[in-house]
């Protein structure tokens, strides 16, 4: 096969993706999340958070109960925004978009590495060969 057709391929490929529902919903979702003052302000809120705790460590190294610490509390504080609908919807698009994504990759990866008699794994969490 010729580079040629390869890239037309490609250039399918990369259309499709971005009509497909995922890159539409997570585009949307973004819209949505950039109009909203308020969402815009929790996310904002939590960055600061996030820099103030994790300035606390910048000049030395956390041990393994802080570093648990911090990770809790980033956790926790990243549950409260994500109980806004319109940041949940977007997180819940931007993951699903970059799911399909890293499948889409895997695929690729399973043909380029010249395995075509199936990838021989659960297709569970694989959308990809159907």
């Amino acid at each position: 096969m010729k580079n040629e057709q390869i890239f037309e391929k490609a250039q399918e490929l990369g259309k499709m993706i971005a009509e497909s529902e995922a890159k539409q919903r997570a585009q949307a979702a973004s819209a949505a999340l950039l109009a909203d003052g308020d969402a815009s302000q929790l996310i904002n809120e939590y960055n600061e958070k996030r820099e103030a705790k994790t300035a606390q460590f910048a000049d030395k190294q956390p041990t393994q109960e802080e570093v648990q610490e911090i990770n809790e509390y980033l956790q926790g504080e990243f549950n409260k925004i994500a109980e806004n609908a319109i940041i949940r919807e977007y997180i819940e698009a931007s993951r699903d978009y970059e799911m399909m994504l890293s499948q889409m990759d895997s695929i690729i990866q399973h043909y380029v590495a010249g395995d075509e008699g199936g990838c021989g794994g659960s297709c569970s969490s694989c959308a990809g060969c159907h």
